[in-house]
């Protein structure tokens, strides 16, 4: 939720920045309600799209905000889920 607030009340508001979150928010949620069934290929799939995801918002924002960090976060955690995954 920060990384939203802050994609859409930044120096200079990014409509796409806050598209690009909340999809990788939505895939990440999607992710929690199937928690006890989720594959390593899906976790795979779901980090490449944030770590891309990620490279854009970067790309067009040029500087780290809350947006770029929140997204940042959620690629750390997918990590280390897919440590957990590997690990079983």
């Amino acid at each position: 939720m920060a990384g939203m607030r802050a994609a859409s009340r930044g120096t200079v508001p990014s409509p796409k920045a806050e598209a690009l979150l909340r999809a990788c928010l939505d895939l990440v949620e999607h992710l929690v309600r199937q928690s006890l069934d989720v594959t390593s290929a899906e976790v795979e799939t779901t980090l490449g799209v944030l770590e891309q995801a990620y490279g854009e918002m970067e790309a067009e924002v040029g500087t780290t905000n809350g947006a770029t960090v929140a997204l940042k976060n959620a690629i750390g955690r997918l990590k280390a889920l897919r440590l957990e995954l590997t690990a079983k």
